[in-house]
């Protein structure tokens, strides 16, 4: 019984060293291989994701974006008030001090934040429309 054993333990051995050699010898292509099967895969999702059936369209809910709005107006109220003139403010000092000690590029990166709190919404309503009011709970 030792000895079968034995045996079927060489032979394992040899079948998994032929296969890390196989693998590390056909790594390549084996990757180009399992690159080209998942490509491949996940483009006929792709492709069946807008023309689905006779109305054009697997879903047919529609999306009422009125949450994220307030949400956004609810940012905007709190970047524009005292939590906005504080990250300014902090900032700007942070600029100065970072400055003073030679960190230009951290006082560059702190000067950038402070003017993207102050001109935030301006920013927001160019790219995106400017109706984004503050949402109140009554």
């Amino acid at each position: 019984m030792k000895q079968i054993i034995c045996s079927l333990h060489e032979e394992y051995k040899g079948a998994c060293v032929r296969l890390t050699l196989g693998a590390q010898r056909w790594s390549t292509a084996l990757l180009l291989l399992l690159g080209t099967v998942l490509l491949a895969g996940g483009l006929a999702e792709i492709s069946l994701a807008q023309g689905g059936g006779p109305t054009g369209s697997f879903s047919e809910a529609a999306y009422e974006d009125d949450l994220v709005r307030n949400s956004v107006g609810n940012i905007f109220k709190l970047i524009e008030g005292a939590f906005g003139a504080l990250i300014m403010v902090v900032a700007g000092l942070g600029a100065i001090v970072a400055a003073a000690m030679g960190a230009y590029r951290a006082a560059l990166g702190m000067l950038v934040v402070a003017v993207g709190a102050f001109i935030l919404r301006a920013m927001v309503s160019l790219f995106f429309g400017a109706d984004y009011v503050d949402f109140e709970a009554t």
